[in-house]
């Protein structure tokens, strides 16, 4: 019983040393809550000693960027959203945190509905066109009531811009001029295809006619070959004719029968046509 004790109590002392010291990183700053010594605020980076088990440390980014979304209408009826930024430094930790710790939204919330009460009346005066020349800046004509609501938040602004102007995606105006786009795309599409089939038909009709003069000169050349073919063996008949007209007679009466007899008609040595062949049987 008494080792049980002793361990508990060691392990009671090893938890309290250990949770007598918390760290706070550069770029931090720290809120220490403690029913014994009150709130320190705004601690910086380094070592810091804590009542142990005792002491509540919430750890706060020193600067933090933060974008709220205004939404409106232009003078001319169009609707706009422009993402103006602030980038500011912490001066008051525990402010920050008790505002932001548990919703990290409500900072830019709040910045969001100041510039909307702040701000807007004076930006619905404007046409569409002079909001897009402006590229926002009128945002910032009074920043007066973003320093004052930065202040209520424990924050001191230290730089601020304009990330974006532009049509809201779910307003009508967005709406038709995507339809627009999307119209003038598709009858880009439209073009491109009727060329590609034009161009497609005019190779086509090209390569039909290259292979037709192909063919035809082809065949002009065949018929040239041929005839001199003809003519050569015309010649060299003639002049065998002319060595040996027997010989030839014979040839012309052999392959005369052949023909008949290739043609299934009936015939006789006593024909003429087959007279040369008579000698020979």
């Amino acid at each position: 019983m008494k080792s049980l004790a002793a361990s508990f109590l060691l392990f009671l002392l090893a938890l309290t040393v250990f949770d007598a010291g918390f760290r706070v990183d550069p770029g931090q700053l720290a809120v220490v809550s403690s029913p014994l010594a009150g709130t320190r605020n705004n601690i910086g980076p380094g070592a810091h000693l804590k009542w142990p088990l005792i002491d509540r440390v919430q750890r706060m980014p020193s600067r933090v960027l933060l974008q709220p979304e205004l939404r409106y209408s232009s003078s001319d009826g169009r609707e706009l959203v422009q993402s103006p930024w602030v980038l500011a430094r912490v001066t008051d930790a525990a402010r920050y945190a008790a505002v932001s710790t548990m919703n990290p939204a409500v900072p830019r919330e709040r910045l969001a509905t100041a510039l909307q009460s702040g701000v807007v009346p004076a930006l619905r005066e404007q046409t569409f066109a002079q909001a897009l020349a402006d590229r926002g800046q009128a945002v910032w004509a009074n920043p007066a009531v973003v320093d004052a609501a930065a202040g209520q938040l424990g924050l001191v602004i230290v730089d601020r811009g304009i990330s974006g102007i532009a049509m809201p995606a779910d307003s009508a105006g967005a709406k038709t001029v995507e339809s627009g786009m999307r119209a003038a795309q598709d009858e880009l599409v439209a073009r491109a295809r009727v060329d590609a089939q034009t161009r497609l038909k005019a190779a086509t009709a090209q390569a039909d006619g290259e292979s037709t003069q192909l063919r035809a000169t082809a065949r002009k050349s065949a018929d040239a070959r041929r005839a001199e073919g003809d003519a050569e063996a015309a010649r060299i008949y003639a002049e065998a004719v002319g060595d040996d007209p027997q010989a030839a007679a014979f040839d012309r009466a052999a392959m005369a029968y052949r023909r008949a007899r290739l043609a299934g008609k009936p015939v006789s040595l006593d024909d003429p046509a087959f007279q040369a062949l008579r000698y020979a049987h």
